[in-house]
């Protein structure tokens, strides 16, 4: 074939006519060249309505009616988990006891706390049994009226009482002369 083009080339040549044989071949590349270029035009607008129709088909999926539901289920559940919460929340705020209290002091100074802070006498503190630690309490004395704000740190030695007070706490209550009160406490946190 590339003998026939060029003796075609040749004969042209020859004859005079190498204007219109170029011209020829001029076209047909040309047009083989609008014919590459339509092809791959084609293929890209195949490839942007193939994805086109992916995300279509996304939208689709996402608006879809067990999406909806799934999504109602999940807000109710969360709405559930909320309220669960809030009253779990206000149970435990609410925390509210009476009983009895001691307090201690010199012969534990400086020692660590179940907390595993150090502890300070002098520092407003408490040792309770269930409470978290590092939470604060109100603790009132219930003989005279007067209340402290302490932190939980500690759990106590003792079973028959309810809180173990730091020294500073209890004299702050007025319980250091008799070394025992009947105080109610009152989570405040």
């Amino acid at each position: 074939m590339k003998y026939l083009k060029t003796g075609a080339i040749a004969l042209a040549t020859t004859l005079g006519t190498v204007a219109p044989v170029q011209a020829v071949n001029a076209a047909n590349t040309s047009a083989n060249i609008d014919k590459v270029l339509g092809e791959l035009s084609r293929q890209h607008n195949n490839a942007s309505s193939l994805v086109k129709s992916t995300r279509d088909n996304t939208s689709l999926a996402l608006s879809s009616s067990l999406i909806k539901d799934a999504k109602s289920d999940s807000q109710k559940d969360s709405d559930m988990l909320g309220q669960l919460s809030a009253v779990a929340s206000n149970t435990v705020s609410k925390f509210k006891q009476s009983g009895m209290a001691s307090w201690y002091g010199r012969q534990f100074h400086g020692k660590p706390t179940a907390s595993g802070e150090t502890f300070d006498m002098n520092a407003m503190t408490a040792a309770h049994s269930s409470l978290p630690m590092n939470c604060y309490i109100k603790v009132t004395n219930k003989d005279n009226g007067k209340s402290v704000v302490v932190k939980v740190n500690d759990r106590p030695a003792q079973a028959n009482r309810i809180l173990d007070l730091s020294y500073g706490a209890a004299k702050a209550i007025g319980l250091t002369q008799k070394g025992v009160g009947n105080v109610s406490i009152e989570r405040i946190d």
